[in-house]
Parts: structure tokens; sequence; C-alpha cells
């Protein structure tokens, strides 16, 4: 067979099946994207409208997915990366970036990407096609989506040149994408790819907030400064949890740092996609993470819930291993102890035990 073939590990209706199963399970705060829902899949489609997949379902399936759970207080959301871009995907021509020395940008994957991947060779979009995209995909789903997962714009920013001059500078990018993004933010909610600072006042959720250091420096612990600074200010997301963020000290870090967890999951098995450009996408199956959502959303609830409208003022060490976060509310403040270590911990009359969170409550603030 000479050509590509179309995976699909999710359709229309096994999202409405999976978000069907979490909600009886009590969890009522949820909202979800929806990636590769083009045809031609998260590689090969446009990121711009084009037509669906009868494979994964029409369009007219989406909009009564979209409608039904927006009835029952869920949000779901078209997910689009709009600046990876490959010449399988579209030419390059009046498309993609180019370097100072008018080759295009490359980025060359054939070392992580499986040998018989349809593509390993990918290219970065030019600024203002980004823009564009944006703004095309928005017109066609605002009608019936209230919010737009965007990948892409959100953390990558470049320049382009032609031949002899800078077509877009670093600065007019950044320009071209705030104000993309403003215009959007009076449509939907926008839902951003651990975005650059430039861009926090349009977002609206946070995906995939850092949680590690970037290990370019040494570092003796880790602090939730990016957190503190932003909370309050939009939804923040943990990575995701079926990729190895789930052991217990994982989830007390949810807690510490005040992140809701997040999944990415298929209906399918994962192994499905071992020969295609989502080969990372090693660990999806939602049966075998469907307990898992359920544990982990439990205990970050239980914890975070109490908190939710409350201003973080403080984070303290009390211990190695122990930590103190402060929360107020006018008068009110409440603290959430979180103890990582194997060990019970005492703090005034309280006792937190192992590898657990405790939450105090009713002190008054003066």
């Amino acid at each position: 067979i000479i050509g590509t073939e179309e995976v699909v590990v999710t359709t229309a209706e096994d999202v409405r099946t999976i978000l069907n199963k979490i909600m009886s399970k009590n969890i009522t705060n949820l909202n979800s994207g929806l990636y590769g829902w083009q045809k031609g899949g998260e590689t090969l489609a446009k990121p711009y409208p084009g037509t669906y997949s009868k494979n994964i379902g029409k369009e007219k399936e989406f909009k009564k997915l979209f409608t039904e759970f927006a009835e029952k207080g869920v949000d779901i959301s078209y997910a689009r990366d709009f600046v990876t871009v490959n010449k399988e995907m579209m030419s390059y021509q009046g498309n993609a970036a180019k370097h100072v020395n008018s080759w295009y940008l490359n980025l060359d994957k054939r070392q992580v990407l499986p040998v018989n991947s349809p593509v390993t060779n990918f290219g970065y979009a030019a600024p203002k096609r980004s823009a564009e995209w944006l703004d095309k995909l928005l017109k066609c789903v605002a009608p019936y989506s209230t919010s737009l997962t965007v990948g892409g714009i959100s953390e990558v920013l470049l320049s382009s040149y032609s031949r002899d001059r800078a077509e877009t500078t670093v600065t007019e990018a950044i320009a071209l994408y705030q104000e993309a993004c403003a215009g959007a933010k009076e449509k939907v909610k926008l839902n951003f790819e651990n975005p650059n600072r430039y861009l926090w006042k349009y977002t609206d959720r946070y995906l995939q907030s850092p949680v590690t250091t970037s290990q370019h420096v040494f570092e003796t612990d880790t602090v939730p400064f990016l957190q503190m600074v932003l909370n309050g200010t939009m939804e923040m997301y943990a990575p995701y949890a079926n990729f190895s963020f789930y052991t217990q000290p994982d989830i007390l870090r949810m807690i510490d740092y005040n992140l809701s967890p997040s999944f990415i999951l298929s209906m399918e098995p994962s192994y499905h996609l071992a020969s295609t450009p989502s080969a990372h996408l090693y660990s999806t199956e939602f049966d075998q993470y469907e307990g898992l959502v359920d544990e982990v959303y439990s205990q970050v609830n239980e914890a975070l819930s109490q908190v939710a409208g409350y201003r973080w003022v403080k984070r303290k060490v009390l211990e190695n291993g122990v930590i103190k976060n402060t929360y107020e509310n006018g008068q009110d403040e409440k603290q959430i102890l979180i103890n990582y270590t194997e060990e019970p911990f005492v703090y005034e009359q309280d006792t937190i035990a192992p590898l657990s969170a405790f939450v105090r409550t009713g002190k008054e603030v003066h």
C-alpha cells in the first residue's frame, strides 16, 4: 500500500462515553480538549478549518457533542497546533518561516520518530500565517464552542525572513499573536499549552504547567513561584498524570502547587499510534486509567476545593519535606500542610499522616 492511513483511537461517540463515565464518578468540574479531530489527523490536517473525518465524526456530530455537554457544565474545545507544519500537510511557499539565509526552518525528528512514520521533518509556520489560521478556525467553531485549545502559538516564538529583509521580527510576531489572541478572547476562553509571558493576560487555562526544574542549573529544591504569581488569574493544570505523574508524591505536588490534574486519554489502546508521529503518546487507553482518574481527582479536589476563591499568600517549609501553604479570603485564613515524608508530622495540635495533605480551617486574619 502506498500512501498514509488514518489511525483513529477515539471517535466523537467515544468522547461522549469517556466523559459520561468520568462524570458518573461525581467528577463534574471538567473540561476537555480534542486532538486530531480533523481529516488527516494531528499530523497531516491543515491548521485551519477543513473537512471532518467520517471515521472520527462529522461536524454535526461534534456540534451535538459540544452542545450536549455544555448543558451539563462541561466545556469541550478543539485543540490545534498553529505553528508546526510539514510538507505533506501543505506547501511551504508563503506559509513557512525562513532563516536569514532564506532556508526554511527545519526540525528533523528521524532519531525520535518511528522509522515508518509518514513525516519526520517539520517546519514552522510564518507568524502572520499562524495568526491568520487561528482567526479562521475561531470563526468556524465559536458559534458552538466556548473555548479553544491553542498550541504552537502559545510557546513558540520566532522571526521570519525574506530574501533581503526581516519579514516578521520577534517583536512583530509577539504583536501579531497578541492581537489574534485578544480578538479570540472576546469570543471564547483560551486554553494555552505552557504559554509565554506575553500571552498570560489572554490565558484562561494554563496547560502543562511546569513542576520540575529546567535542569539547566543544579537546584537544591523546587518552588511553585510561577504558580503563586499566576494564582487567581487563570486555571492552572499539571502535566498529564498518565505520563508518570501519578505517584503519591506527584499528587501531593499538585496540591502543593495548586494545580488541577490532567490526563490525555483515548478509547483504543495507544499501541495503534506506535507507527505514527504521535508515538510519544505511549499510554492513553481510558480503560487502564479510569480508576486513576478518580483517585487523583478525589485527592486533589478534597484539598484544593476548600481553598477555591482564596488568595495564596504564603508558602513555608516547616521541615525538610513538609510544606505549609497559607490562603486568605478576606478575614478568613486556611492552611494546607503537605507531608512528603514517610513519617507523621505534628504541627501545633494537628498530626499530618505520612505522604498526605491536611487542610486547617477556621483561622481569622487580623
